[in-house]
């Protein structure tokens, strides 16, 4: 088996080789594009000979030359989509895939989906004044206008200022705006929700809330001050705590291998709430996990399936515990165990190609021959197909082809190209000739000799003074 490249050129010795396709560059799977800018759709392929390059659009051949603002880039399969001279982003968005053919096969790239960013406007909304009694939980929804990307998230006043936030007051992972329990001194400022929206450089901005603040028993500053607490001090009822998010005692949240686990709890209580968290039966990763947002989010890097299981966070105060579960299950889009190689043949000689990946659920294989399914390809009397391995045996000349594998679960795929080349190629030394090394007496040195044959070639180095 040989691992080669499109030319063999140790020295000043080269000779070209055939080879079936090889995509060497290509645009990422989720493609999201400025819609202010031009589009291109990279796919660069190498063989020999050389190859040429088509596209499909949806599935569908898409023909290049047709559309007047659409170009291919010259040796390269690469799109270029051109706006200058009219035209909308939006009418190029789907799914395109590119084909690199050549005499001895066509390798295929990952089907690129691409999308437009988009930042809508926010929906017109006149918000009534929030009337809230003094120690009562209050949450302020944002639901902003549906990006993509999705836009970050944060709370400001009408004039700008940025909103304090605390263990009492915070944003929570959906945006919305979180008080344990409301204060008298909330209701001194208004609260907007801002979206700002990455790809466009825009900030967009909710209409405010403003809170008013109901209490019970009046009160003085200078008994409000004087006093070791704060609540009491105010005549505000203390409050077992209690669970704004997530509702209830359990929950459950599903996260793919390799991604972060963001779990969150945020409770509200007089006094305010602590949060610790907890994993039942284990213990949290201490190199890969944080808490943020003031205790209320417990953050695990690059979680992978051992992280599977229950966790718990607890908020307690003076008055009591409370406690929510959260049972995390960790699925896995597909990922390789042996993804298969190039494969070099000469004619008569046995060979196989191996795909094996691994899920959750697990993936299913499939093959195909030159960007075809496997099943409708021209049949080969030396070639098995055997789940996750295509075996080949005494294979003859004219059997070359780019085989692709794909392996795929409901939470992703893998796409990979492999070619088989069959050569038969007399035996050549690729060192120049007659080459003059020169060495220190009693030293040892080192003879190269590099060469390329198929069938592999048997070396023997001779002394030719030794011949005579």
């Amino acid at each position: 088996m040989w691992k080669f490249m499109h030319f063999l050129c140790p020295s000043s010795v080269c000779f070209a080789v055939p080879q079936p396709p090889t995509i060497t560059k290509q645009s990422v799977k989720d493609y999201i594009v400025d819609p202010r800018d031009n589009i291109f759709i990279e796919c660069e392929a190498k063989g020999n000979p050389i190859p040429t390059f088509t596209w499909t659009r949806n599935g569908k051949f898409f023909n290049v030359a047709k559309d007047p603002r659409v170009s291919m880039r010259h040796w390269s399969g690469t799109l270029d989509v051109d706006f200058r001279s009219g035209g909308r982003p939006d009418d190029y968005e789907g799914e395109y895939q590119c084909f690199a053919r050549n005499d001895l096969g066509t390798a295929i790239s990952n089907k690129i989906f691409l999308q437009v960013s988009k930042s809508p406007l926010w929906p017109k909304e006149n918000l009534d004044i929030q009337e809230v009694h003094e120690g009562s939980q209050l949450i302020l929804a944002c639901n902003p206008p549906p990006g993509l990307p999705p836009p970050a998230i944060f709370w400001m006043s009408s004039s700008m200022e940025s909103i304090h936030q605390d263990k009492r007051v915070s944003q929570g992972q959906n945006g919305d705006l979180y008080f344990s329990n409301v204060m008298q001194e909330d209701a001194l400022t208004d609260y907007s929700c801002n979206a700002r929206f990455a790809f466009t450089h825009t900030i967009q901005q909710k209409n405010p809330y403003t809170l008013k603040v109901l209490t019970k028993h009046p009160h003085n500053e200078t008994s409000f001050r004087n006093h070791t607490d704060i609540y009491s001090a105010r005549g505000i009822t203390e409050r077992h705590p209690s669970f704004m998010y997530p509702i209830g005692t359990s929950s459950s949240q599903m996260v793919l291998r390799g991604e972060d686990l963001l779990l969150e709890c945020i409770a509200s209580g007089v006094p305010t709430p602590d949060i610790v968290w907890h994993k039942k039966g284990g213990y949290l990763p201490t190199s890969r996990t944080k808490f943020e947002n003031f205790n209320k989010a417990l953050h695990i890097a690059n979680v992978s399936e051992e992280d599977s299981g229950e966790y718990f966070c607890l908020a307690s105060n003076k008055v009591g515990t409370s406690r929510h579960t959260i049972s995390v299950r960790v699925k896995a889009a597909p990922y390789w165990l042996d993804e298969p190689e190039n494969l070099i043949l000469a004619p008569g000689e046995d060979g196989r190609l191996v795909c094996r990946a691994n899920g959750n659920p697990k993936p299913s294989i499939q093959w195909l021959v030159n960007g075809e399914p496997i099943e409708s390809s021209p049949p080969n009397p030396s070639r098995e197909v055997t789940g996750d391995t295509v075996m080949f045996r005494d294979i003859q000349i004219g059997s070359s082809a780019v085989y692709q594998c794909n392996a795929s679960n409901e939470h992703g795929y893998l796409l990979a190209n492999a070619f088989v080349s069959v050569l038969d190629v007399i035996p050549r030394i690729l060192a120049p000739r007659n080459q003059l090394i020169k060495v220190i007496q009693n030293n040892r040195t080192r003879l190269d000799c590099p060469f390329f044959g198929s069938p592999i070639p048997t070396l023997r180095c001779l002394n030719l003074h030794s011949l005579h």
